[in-house]
């Protein structure tokens, strides 16, 4: 596949295979009409394999660029948006628990960057948690005609699944560092993605690895016992845990509105927890969820707000996605940055 290589302030990072390989296959058609509404050529580069999209933001922007567009999925968008920062470092733990991973540090490579999203992927959770239009044209519109705003990321810090041992619950300190926009899962959501992933070079349709998924999770998978540190120990939480979602937007895939009362720019978290529930009676209450509710008079589900939380099973591993990627498993440490990124949208 040719890459453009043209003279201007502003990159799209594609990745091609995005909406069942279509954006690669007529990239051609859709690079003239992007050309067309941006009133320039803009530079492109294809991500191939995990991990490109961070990678490339990050040498465009250490070239001055300061436009980076992602045309992609709800991953790709993920890539990038980690891009605007240097390798996250961290800081010390907080407390004498030196079990659960330290807060994370974010630096960016230029603060004065711009980012855009131009969803085409199959889920494109984000564009709905943003109110985005569908399709690629209205989205490169709306970008050319919207007003950039500052809006707040998550950083995560995980354990790695590899630095787990198998005799305890005890874990080293290989540790994942990811930023995220829209949405962290723990618990049995995140196990359905994982399991979908890993199923996905053996059965190539999405929806078929994840009906799969759901059916080899859902009647077996039991709650942890868990405890939450919320904002360095002001408010400590010991509860079981069928699912956590600690989120940014208000959606997950599926159209599941978890985070009604969410916002991208407020400075908070909204963490929701699925208690003691048996996993369908989960299916059931997360179907329920919409509007405003804030969950106040639901025995089973636990809704709360706040800048930073540390999560840590007393139990068995629970894995753990950002943005719809396995990044690994508890004890994790999410906190949010306010008005860390610039979005023009």
């Amino acid at each position: 596949m040719k890459q453009e290589q043209k003279s201007t302030e502003t990159v799209l990072i594609v990745n091609p295979n995005s909406c069942s390989g279509l954006t690669g296959k007529n990239w051609e058609t859709l690079y003239d009409q992007i050309k067309e509404i941006f009133g320039e050529n803009p530079e492109v580069a294809f991500s191939q394999k995990s991990g490109d999209g961070t990678t490339l933001t990050r040498n465009f922007l250490r070239k001055k660029f300061n436009k980076i567009v992602a045309l992609g999925g709800d991953g790709t968008i993920n890539e990038v948006a980690n891009g605007f920062f240097e390798e996250i470092s961290l800081g010390n733990s907080s407390g004498n628990d030196q079990t659960t991973p330290a807060s994370p540090i974010l630096k960016p490579i230029n603060p004065e960057a711009v980012m855009a999203l131009v969803p085409s992927g199959t889920r494109n959770v984000l564009a709905k948690s943003l109110d985005l239009p569908e399709g690629i044209v209205e989205c490169c519109q709306r970008f050319v005609n919207g007003k950039p705003q500052k809006i707040d990321v998550i950083a995560a810090v995980t354990a790695t699944a590899a630095s787990v041992s198998t005799h305890s619950n005890d874990h080293s300190k290989e540790v994942t560092a990811r930023i995220f926009l829209n949405a962290a899962e723990m618990g049995v959501g995140a196990e359905i993605i994982y399991r979908s992933k890993k199923i996905r070079d053996k059965i190539k349709s999405r929806l078929v690895s994840t009906i799969s998924s759901i059916i080899a999770t859902l009647p077996t998978y039991e709650s942890n016992l868990c405890n939450f540190s919320v904002d360095d120990g002001r408010q400590n939480i010991l509860t079981k845990m069928t699912m956590g979602v600690v989120a940014n937007g208000r959606y997950l895939g599926g159209g599941f509105q978890t985070a009604p009362q969410a916002s991208i720019s407020d400075g908070l978290l909204d963490i929701t927890i699925l208690k003691n529930s048996g996993s369908f009676k989960m299916l059931d209450e997360f179907v329920s969820m919409k509007g405003d509710a804030d969950y106040k008079h639901e025995d089973d589900i636990l809704y709360m707000q706040a800048k930073k939380v540390s999560i840590k099973s007393k139990e068995r591993d629970i894995t753990v996605t950002v943005d719809g990627e396995p990044i690994g498993v508890l004890p994790g440490t999410f906190q949010v940055y306010q008005n860390a990124l610039t979005l023009k949208f």
